[in-house]
This record gives C-alpha cells, sequence and structure tokens, in this order.
C-alpha cells in the first residue's frame, strides 16, 4: 500500500469471493494461505502485516502465521503464545466481535499489563483490524490485519474481513485438524517406537540376567564346590588317620576361610545385601573399594554423597537397579577403560536424585562402545524400567566417559514402606 495515498471505497462481489476460495484451493499449509489470500485481497484490505492466528484446542495457547512484514508473532519466530497475554485475547474469548483501532500503538486495549505487543512497535504497525475465525460458533482464532499507516481501516471495512474470515475459516479448521491428526500419529508412532525399544532392552536385560544365572551357577560349581569337595577328601583322610599332627590339618582352616569368602563375593554379586543393612552411599563405597582392589592396574576412586540419604528412600527393586547400573560403569571404567581414577557423585536436587560416575579412561571411542555396547544398552533399558533418565556423554575435559543418572524425586518412599529387597 502507498503510504499517504487515498482509499477507494471498494464492495466484495461474488467474483472476488470466488478469487479467494481458488487461491486457496490446493494450499497445504497456513503460511501458503494466507500468501495467497493476501495478494487477492490487498485492493479490498489494503495491509502491509496480514496473519492468521490459532487458538489452541485447549483455549490456552495461540500460534500465528504471517506474511508481509515480518513479527516476533510469527511461529517461525516465538512458536506459541499464551492466549491471556495476547493482544487481542478479548476477540479469542468471544468478548467483541471484531476489533478495529486507527493507531494501535496508543491503544490501550493492545497495552494491558504483561501484554505480548512489543511487534506493534518493532514492525511500527498503526492501523489494525481483526476479525474472528468461527467454526459452529466457536472461535477458532484471528484473520488480522495492520498497516503502517494511522487510520486505514474503516468501519465498512469490518464487513469485508468478517466474510474473509469466514470464507478461511473452514479451511483453516481443516488444516489445524490435519496437524492435530499428524501430531497424534507422530506421537503414537513414537509410544511404540519406545515400547518397542523397551521390549528389545527387556528381553536383552532377561538375555544378560539368565547369562549371569548361568556365571553363577559355574562359579559355584567351579570354585565352592571344588573346594568343598577337596575340603571333604582331606576331612575323610582326618578321619581315617586320627594321628595328623595340627600342621597338617591346618590348610583345611584356610580352605574353609577362602571358601567361606569366595561364597560372600558370590552372594554379594547376586544380591547386594549391604544395600539392605548399611544403604545406598555405603554399598557404592563398598563396591568401589572391592572393584578398584581388584583392578590389575593402580586406580584411585573418590565418592562424593550429597545425597542426604534420598536414595534409601527409593524403592527396593529401583534401588537394586540403581545399584546395578554404577556397578556397571564401574566395571566399564575398570575392565575397558584404562583409567587411573574414578569419581561417583550422589546428589540430591530435590525434584530429582543425580547419580554421576565419571573416569578418565578412552572416553568414548568407538572402540570403546563396541566392548561396552551390551552394557550400555543394560543400563539405559534399567533407567528406563524405574523411570529414571541415563545420559552418557565425555567428560568436560574430554578425556574420559561420564555417565549422569537422574531418578525422579517422586519416586522415593517412607522408609517403613520397604520390603525385602529384591536380587
Amino acid at each position: 500500500m502507498e503510504k499517504g495515498a487515498p482509499r477507494t471505497e471498494l464492495s466484495m462481489d461474488m467474483s472476488q469471493i470466488l478469487s479467494i476460495l481458488n487461491a486457496t484451493g490446493g494450499q497445504l499449509d497456513f503460511r501458503s494461505v494466507i500468501q495467497a489470500v493476501s495478494h487477492e485481497i490487498a485492493d479490498l484490505l489494503p495491509h502491509d502485516h496480514l496473519d492468521v492466528a490459532l487458538v489452541s484446542t485447549d483455549g490456552v495457547m495461540v500460534t500465528a502465521w504471517e506474511t508481509g512484514l515480518h513479527t516476533e508473532w510469527d511461529a517461525s519466530t516465538t512458536a506459541r503464545t499464551r492466549v491471556d497475554i495476547s493482544p487481542i485475547r478479548d476477540l479469542f474469548s468471544g468478548k467483541v466481535k471484531f476489533i478495529i483501532t486507527d493507531d494501535a500503538q496508543v491503544d490501550p486495549r493492545f497495552h494491558f499489563q504483561g501484554a505480548f505487543s512489543h511487534a506493534i512497535f518493532a514492525a511500527n504497525l498503526h492501523a489494525r483490524l481483526h476479525a474472528p475465525l468461527k467454526v459452529e460458533g466457536r472461535v477458532l482464532g484471528a484473520l488480522s490485519f495492520s498497516t503502517q499507516q494511522i487510520g486505514t481501516y474503516r468501519l465498512s471495512d469490518v464487513g469485508h474481513a468478517l466474510i474473509v474470515a469466514d470464507i478461511l475459516s473452514p479451511y483453516f479448521f481443516a488444516l489445524q485438524q490435519g496437524e492435530l491428526a499428524r501430531e497424534r500419529e507422530l506421537r503414537q508412532v513414537e509410544a511404540e517406537a519406545r515400547a518397542e525399544g523397551l521390549r528389545t532392552g527387556a528381553l536383552q536385560l532377561t538375555e544378560e540376567l539368565e547369562n549371569a544365572r548361568q556365571a553363577l551357577g559355574m562359579d559355584l560349581h567351579d570354585q565352592t564346590l571344588a573346594d568343598l569337595s577337596r575340603i571333604a577328601r582331606v576331612m575323610k583322610r582326618i578321619v581315617e588317620r586320627p594321628s595328623l599332627k595340627g600342621s597338617e590339618i591346618e590348610p583345611v582352616q584356610e580352605d574353609i576361610e577362602h571358601c567361606i569368602r569366595e561364597l560372600r563375593v558370590i552372594i554379594d554379586n547376586a544380591r547386594p545385601s549391604v544395600l539392605q543393612f548399611f544403604g545406598f552411599g555405603q554399598a557404592v563405597e563398598a563396591l568401589l573399594e572391592r572393584s578398584v582392589g581388584k583392578s590389575s592396574t593402580p586406580m584411585t576412586y573418590v565418592l562424593i554423597d550429597e545425597s542426604d540419604g534420598r536414595l534409601d528412600e527409593l524403592p527396593p527393586n529401583t534401588m537394586v537397579a540403581i545399584y546395578r547400573i554404577v556397578q556397571e560403569a564401574i566395571n566399564n571404567a575398570i575392565r575397558h577403560a584404562n583409567a587411573s581414577s574414578i569419581k561417583v557423585m550422589l546428589r540430591d536436587r530435590e525434584a530429582s536424585i543425580d547419580i554421576v560416575v565419571e573416569d578418565d579412561g578412552l572416553g568414548l571411542s568407538p572402540v570403546s562402545r563396541r566392548r561396552t555396547g551390551g552394557g550400555l544398552a543394560n543400563m539405559h533399558t534399567r533407567a528406563s524400567l524405574i523411570g529414571a533418565e541415563l545420559r552418557v556423554a565425555q567428560t568436560a575435559s574430554g578425556a574420559g566417559t561420564r555417565l549422569q543418572l537422574t531418578v525422579p524425586g517422586s519416586l522415593t518412599v517412607p522408609h517403613d514402606s520397604h520390603a525385602e529387597p529384591a536380587s
């Protein structure tokens, strides 16, 4: 529109209505529709800025698409805005049938406390005309015309704007429903993908558990049963030869003590009873001490416990799952990452509990990923099963791996409601 040029009074006829309908035909998105309409109605309703704003189905948010001048109202800039701070909220709520102003920059209807009206000044908008988009009597959104001149629109323009809005309302409604259907379908696909991923992960975890049970059986057979068999043979000799000296009997006592130690290790690996008796922090410290002590290379560890006992308020199965994730992370650092130090941090974040395991090893190299892929997958599965979030990345220095498990604080339960921990 040429600034300062006088306007000629025009009226809408059937040919213009057909032109608008033809222009919108085949347009598959909101911005394409208003761009096509903008050209068709430029003489009838001059504008420097044209936008369509649609209210979400819950009536809380509004999303706008524009053509002409670019503003921060556009979906590509702000995505969505709350209805209650929109400058034309009264139109969305149905309090007014339309809005027309000679100068929006000084009109108090656009500048209430907290109004999202910065774009009016940024784009130097003055005259504005807003018509509701309605479907079955419900306000779907608004069609808005604006110019950088003062006093562009007359009351006679309101009727034209309402007609254009009525023509476009069913089209915008159909596009909105299509978008909602696509979003629902996408959410469904994502949910199914997550469920399938969790199912696959659970199957892998079940397989790992079965492997662990087989390993437990082999440990009992190869170590404990062999030790007990040897002790039984010695005891038989003692019975047959009562004259054996004390020095000859001492190895039996050592074998029994060794067998007890091995049994304790096997039992602790199968079910970390230290969790039940001493709490999560001490269980992790014992795990670190035992794991680092078995390392073939010198290692150090640090445990920072700022959890204030929150982890001990978790359901037993949840606490065991977290312990297993920490155990896997420590094992990966020792066996695969060639780390020389491990740091474990337990932190209470009120809304959540964070468990962080850091090492200074090889980091997330392709080789280390291949070696620990199964372990990482199992950790992610365990985290998903208890509703926790697991993130694995390089440390800030780039040397080593940082694993962070975030457990929702809502999972905690009172101490006296704890059942016997599951293995």
